[in-house]
């Protein structure tokens, strides 16, 4: 068979792009042919059986107008038909199926913003329209949800049929699994050597490309308020690629400049979380966290809002999952009540991730493309 994936931009640093390399991976192993669309190829050379079509967009055009006009070329390289199915991994209309990667926009949105807002603004009008035409009737795309509140919200912002969306399972990328001991020992005590980590120092990890979305600047503020021991063993280690001035400027408000690394985007994240003593993400915005889950299979522990959609599975791990509308209070009390408990709460992360299978997504979504196509 022949897959006509859309992506807007690949890149190898982020979630859905990383997404899309396994899907490819996972079909061209099959035996099958894909052709990505994309306006950018930014990373290794895909695999055999897969080849990039790029769609030219002015750089000078806001982003919002080149994911307008990548829409519409991708409808128009639809009407070629030379595929079997097509898959739409950016949200823009006209697929047999869309993967979605992130939240309902129109429902996070909405929080954020006025009516007048969205309905007026080029940039919030274009987009809602763009998930508008792939969720609402009468479009017939199938969805292909990474979190249980997707579903719900996607019903209750545009009346989506059930029976056009489906659930797939955590897609971890295989490498990321924690090695046997003593090779997780070792390259724990290797990570922790070059950061200037000490044994008995806690290692707190952050991986954000958004202080808003992925919370880091509610992560670095509750990380100040600690006082006494707990607060002088904390070593932060901050994974991503943030405005550096505000950061740097949050974190010495915090007190943890003297203790604090900025790691840049990095392949490596696996190695990070070995050598961590704790993964915090609270979160604003997020649809699924890819890094709440290669965590958990790291052994190390995660605190986390439920307003993301992997949160369930840190809930069944440790339930170290803030509910309900957020309180910094409440962050600040569980990060506490936390650090004097890390080594249970690893055990307890480890015997949960031993039973769990992370790293299926791809194989059950390349299960439905060929079920569709048959």
């Amino acid at each position: 068979m022949t897959f006509l994936l859309a992506i807007f931009k690949y890149d190898p640093f982020g979630g859905l792009q990383r997404d899309t390399l396994r899907l490819i991976r996972e079909l061209t192993e099959r035996g099958h042919r894909v052709v990505v669309l994309t306006t950018a190829w930014n990373g290794p050379e895909p695999p055999a059986g897969a080849t990039v079509e790029l769609v030219r967009v002015p750089k000078w055009r806001s982003n919002h107008a080149r994911m307008a006009q990548f829409a519409r070329a991708f409808e128009q390289r639809l009407a070629r038909r030379d595929y079997d199915v097509s898959v739409a991994m950016s949200r823009i209309p006209g697929a047999d199926f869309y993967f979605a990667a992130d939240a309902c926009m129109k429902v996070y949105w909405g929080r954020l913003h006025t009516p007048f807002a969205l309905k007026f603004n080029p940039r919030y009008a274009t987009y809602l329209k763009l998930e508008a035409s792939v969720m609402a009737p009468p479009s017939t795309t199938r969805i292909a949800c990474i979190a249980q509140p997707q579903m719900r919200d996607y019903a209750a912002a545009y009346g989506t049929p059930s029976e056009q969306m489906f659930l797939l399972p955590p897609g971890m990328d295989p490498a990321c699994r924690r090695p046997p001991e003593p090779e997780a020992a070792a390259i724990r005590a290797s990570v922790r050597g070059k950061l200037g980590t000490k044994a008995d120092d806690v290692a707190v990890l952050l991986v954000s490309n958004s202080i808003r979305n992925k919370g880091t600047d509610r992560a670095i503020e509750a990380l100040g308020s600690l006082a006494g021991e707990l607060k002088r063993r904390i070593r932060l280690w901050i994974v991503g690629k943030l405005p550096s001035g505000e950061v740097d400027d949050m974190i010495a408000r915090a007190g943890l400049a003297d203790r604090s690394v900025a790691l840049g985007q990095t392949d490596g994240v696996r190695d990070f979380m070995l050598g961590a003593d704790l993964f915090l993400h609270p979160a604003r915005n997020e649809a699924a966290g890819s890094a709440l889950i290669e965590a958990l299979a790291a052994g190390c522990p995660v605190l986390t809002t439920d307003i993301c959609g992997f949160a369930p599975y840190v809930d069944e791990a440790t339930g170290t999952v803030l509910k309900g509308e957020f309180s910094q209070d409440a962050l600040e009390t569980m990060l506490a009540g936390m650090l004097p408990d890390l080594d249970g709460l690893k055990r307890k992360t480890l015997d949960y991730a031993g039973k769990m299978d992370f790293c299926s997504r791809a194989r059950v979504f390349a299960d439905e493309l060929e079920k569709f196509r048959r």
